[in-house]
């Protein structure tokens, strides 16, 4: 019944989307739940976006001084491109310091909308001094935060309930080992942007929790400490950190973005040496770095030793079990069945290196180093598309970046080398065209030869190998309130690859959105997006060839807010998928609610969405959450799902989080039939609870 009433409603929002709307959007949260929705859709890979929350949420709570503002600040508001960034700087060399944020609206790179998204993040008041840390001042004043979080579903799953009588006779069958309950504690401090320390612990569900294979409680464990502007050093991290130079084509570890509507932020944003917080147990270096200035110069040096997993294939066990090979490195974090405990740090990576760079007013370039080995070799079984892929135990990557301006055009890029004697380059160009059109576009050219473990350049694929190509994007403000976004991007894969047994297979890939922003309460958006690439025949054939797979979406998604207490959001999506001549199609609608009370310190959310789509035409929806916890589903099959979410200030210093999700499907009696997750019904309900306490 509620959904037969549920799309008239979408419809009448609609058509009828300007009423009595008096107050201003909430920016900030929009702003992040636009970016991460945007890296979600162009993976199927679980990504962590603790990088993003910690980065805009440190600004909501400690506005950017704009006069204070540098270039690796402004790098932290990941939603401003390299123009935005440049105008920002060069207004204040040319104008000196800013008396309103305001001024903001005399940068051609500016239109009120992204001001608006600024706004949250940003302050203007006197520039002070630079601070050396002062030890008294940081125990005195530095801020803590303790966060705890549960989390579990209210289905048994298959994996927890294989009978005793089974696992006598086969004790290596695969089942969860642990209970279902997933864990999570978090404590942070910082002191201003000077100091931080912190410590995360986290169980999967599924993990064993103070017995087994994991004795000492948690299954995963990361700690950290950061100084900035510390006696002769600009930073120094001790304990788990990233390491991001350049474009990323040798030197860069956890997540960084790719193709979205935000088409100009192609160039990288890279950090250098950064604590890291996060709970995704991959990607990361544990041990020490520093970054030191000279002058125009900065150099970074750093080491590393953890242990990571790996599907272990050889053991020397003549003395003591010694692991000699292992056919893969396991990245998922999960630690759950007796076959993935046996990979559980079986391995050791040891990692050492560093960057040289020299910043002139008009010109940058540095050059990266980086050496990594492995306790063990790693021997793939190789098949024909992996031919050029590492193998063995260790590999170093050297590679040159430059960025440089000539009146408004920023020209940059990479070019790096990796121990075999593969290339890969990749180089841009962003530049204004005219007043409110913007145009970038980068080259790349990664050669089937190039290797390299801690890789994060722009790819159409999840590695920067075998891979040629183009990419176009353009930002348009045609008229007031309108902004036009579009990329093209061109590829080729020079040998073969995953599911394509053929060599100079080829893809394109484009978007086109259109922003309307009416009124200050008002956002709409529509976006058309497809994707046209090779891939092998899906029929039974004896000998694959290759076929184009064809993928599209069409969104329109508004949000409007009613009153300062109302907000509403809805959404219609569709999309499509075609291969071998067989098309398939799938949409999904959903109406969002987020209300505040006008006496209560709390916050309420509500989504109820309706889906019908394959899995290949799947659609992928970010989904407001507890904080630091990230939920972006991919909904395919058929049915509904809804949430709510809760947020209650107890007092100035205690936050309590809750969450209720549950999918429904109509179309079957088994979710995911046949593995561990199997639930027996057509329903799949979660709910998390966490607390925040600051002091």
């Amino acid at each position: 019944m509620f959904r037969r009433f549920f799309i008239p409603i979408i419809l009448v929002f609609v058509i009828f989307p300007i009423g009595k709307l008096n107050a201003q959007n909430d920016k900030a949260e929009q702003v992040i739940e636009t970016l991460i929705e945007e890296i979600a859709a162009n993976s199927d890979e679980e990504l962590d976006y603790s990088t993003i929350y910690d980065d805009l949420h440190y600004f909501m709570d400690n506005p950017l001084n704009l006069n204070e503002a540098t270039k690796g600040n402004l790098n932290k508001l990941h939603f401003l491109n390299d123009l935005q960034i440049d105008e920002i700087i060069e207004y204040r060399k040319n104008n000196g310091d800013y008396k309103t944020i305001y001024e903001l609206q005399l940068l051609e790179s500016f239109d009120n909308e992204s001001i608006k998204m600024l706004l949250p993040f940003i302050t203007v008041s006197a520039a002070k001094t630079e601070d050396k840390i002062d030890f008294n001042k940081v125990f005195k004043y530095g801020r803590h935060e303790i966060f705890t979080r549960t989390q579990f579903n209210l289905e048994p799953m298959q994996g927890y309930n294989i009978p005793d009588s089974v696992i006598q006779e086969n004790p290596d069958k695969s089942r969860y080992l642990g209970d279902p309950m997933k864990y999570y504690v978090k404590y942070k401090f910082h002191y201003r942007d000077q100091v931080q320390w912190g410590i995360t612990a986290e169980k999967d569900p599924g993990e064993q929790f103070f017995a087994g294979a994991q004795k000492n409680g948690f299954d995963y464990y990361s700690a950290h400490l950061q100084l900035d502007r510390i006696w002769k050093f600009k930073r120094v991290v001790i304990g788990d950190f990233q390491a991001q130079f350049g474009e990323g084509l040798a030197l860069w570890t956890g997540m960084t973005m790719g193709k979205s509507s935000y088409v100009l932020t192609m160039k990288k944003k890279p950090q250098g040496l950064k604590k890291y917080s996060s709970a995704d147990e991959n990607l990361f270096l544990r041990g020490a770095g520093v970054i030191m200035e000279f002058g125009n110069f900065t150099t970074s040096a750093f080491g590393s030793y953890h242990k990571i997993d790996g599907n272990v294939s050889a053991i020397d066990t003549l003395e003591d079990i010694d692991i000699l090979e292992v056919t893969s490195f396991q990245i998922t974090g999960y630690h759950r069945t007796p076959s993935e405990i046996a990979d559980r740090h079986s391995i050791s990576q040891t990692v050492f290196g560093g960057n040289v760079s020299y910043a002139g007013k008009w010109f940058k370039t540095g050059l990266t180093f980086v050496h990594y080995n492995f306790s063990a070799e790693l021997n793939k079984a190789i098949k024909p598309y992996q031919m050029y892929e590492f193998q063995g135990n260790s590999n170093s990557n050297l590679g040159w970046n430059y960025e440089f301006q000539y009146n408004k055009f920023h020209f940059y890029g990479e070019t790096a080398v990796s121990q075999n004697g593969g290339l890969a380059t990749v180089n841009g160009l962003t530049v204004p065209l005219a007043h409110q059109i913007s145009f970038v576009t980068l080259y790349r050219n990664y050669s089937p030869a190039y290797q390299a473990y801690f890789s994060g350049a722009f790819a159409e694929g999840s590695n920067t190998f075998n891979e040629k190509g183009i990419y176009f994007g353009l930002e348009i403000y045609p008229y007031k309130n309108f902004k036009i976004s579009s990329y093209l991007d061109s590829y080729t894969f020079p040998w073969l690859k995953y599911r394509l047994n053929s060599p100079l297979s080829n893809g394109i890939e484009y978007l086109t959105q259109i922003d309307y922003n009416p009124s200050r309460n008002v956002s709409m958006y529509i976006k058309y997006k497809r994707e046209i690439k090779s891939e092998n025949t899906s029929e039974d054939v004896a000998l694959s060839y290759p076929v184009n797979k064809d993928r599209w979406s069409f969104r329109y998604h508004i949000s409007f807010q009613i009153n300062r207490n109302l907000t509403l959001r809805n959404r219609i999506e569709f999309s499509g998928f075609e291969k071998d001549n067989v098309k398939q199609t799938g949409f999904i609608a959903y109406q969002d609610v987020k209300f505040v009370p006008n006496k209560l310190p709390m916050s309420l959310y509500f989504r109820y969405v309706v889906f019908d789509a394959p899995y290949d035409a799947r659609i992928y929806t970010y989904e407001n959450d507890v904080l630091y916890a990230f939920s972006v589903p991919g909904l395919f099959y058929k049915g509904f799902r809804t949430y709510l979410v809760l947020k209650y200030d107890i007092s100035r210093k205690l936050t309590v989080w809750g969450k209720y999700s549950m999918t429904t499907y109509t179309d079957r009696n088994i979710i995911s039939e046949g593995g561990l997750n199997e639930v027996d019904g057509n329903t799949k309900s979660e709910i998390k609870l966490q607390l925040r306490y600051k002091f």
